[in-house]
């Protein structure tokens, strides 16, 4: 993943709100967009489902940011949880919850949009309108809580790194993100996901504004070609 950027973390006192107004990577028309492939081809990602899904994401704040606004651009609320440090690299998250939380106004909301989880809209059901994202940013050894267990409602969890109390996060998810990768990184990827050794060195040279996409034994290699929009917000 890029490394020495200052995207990779979020900064202690940036707000981008300040700006505004089963085991398969599916894609299709009805997904959240990803990004254009090698051909240029547009990429939906399925990351809303009548079953529950659990997502996985290794990579920097930038690109954090860059998949929640599409996200909420899809419909979806997100709940958030995350350790609401000063510094989040001396913790191993990727943002402080204020950083998160920021994103509402971004997406034009009052606090309806993005909370914390202990929200108590965040107990309503999800629906096909108005999907769930729990976000979990808790440091590299990801989250102790169970998976979610109710249709439309989805579970992502960001890594701002990979290490191998990561592992178990990846191996356990139905669809996992990554951008670049160092080598030790890449390594545990491809053991996490069983994936051919031959693999590994393609998440080490990938550019800065890349994900692979992984699930149901498939991988996809994907451009963000973020929107002037969200240039504007997220630089």
């Amino acid at each position: 993943m890029p490394t020495g950027d200052p995207k990779t973390v979020a900064p202690e006192r940036r707000l981008v709100g300040d700006l505004l107004g089963r085991l398969a990577v599916d894609v299709d028309a009805i997904g959240v967009m990803l990004g254009r492939d090698g051909a240029n081809q547009p990429v939906p990602l399925r990351l809303f489902r009548p079953e529950p899904l659990t997502v996985a994401f290794v990579g920097d704040w930038w690109t954090a940011q860059v998949l929640l606004f599409r996200c909420l651009g899809h419909g979806a609320r997100v709940a958030v949880e995350a350790v609401d440090a000063v510094n989040p690299a001396a913790v191993g998250t990727i943002a402080t919850m204020a950083h998160w939380l920021a994103l509402d106004r971004a997406a034009g909301g009052a606090g309806d949009r993005v909370w914390r989880s202990a929200y108590p809209g965040g107990d309503e059901p999800a629906a096909l309108a108005r999907p769930l994202l729990r976000l979990r940013d808790v440091g590299v050894h990801g989250p102790e809580r169970r998976p979610p267990t109710r249709a439309w409602e989805t579970q992502l969890t960001v890594l701002p790194r990979l290490t191998p109390a990561g592992v178990p996060v990846l191996a356990g998810a139905d669809v996992v993100l990554v951008q670049r990768l160092t080598q030790p990184e890449a390594a545990l990827v491809g053991s996490a996901l069983d994936l051919p050794r031959e693999g590994w060195s393609t998440l080490c040279t990938m550019r800065n504004e890349m994900v692979a996409a992984f699930g149901g034994g498939s991988t996809r290699y994907v451009w963000l070609t973020p929107t002037r929009f969200e240039r504007q917000l997220f630089g």
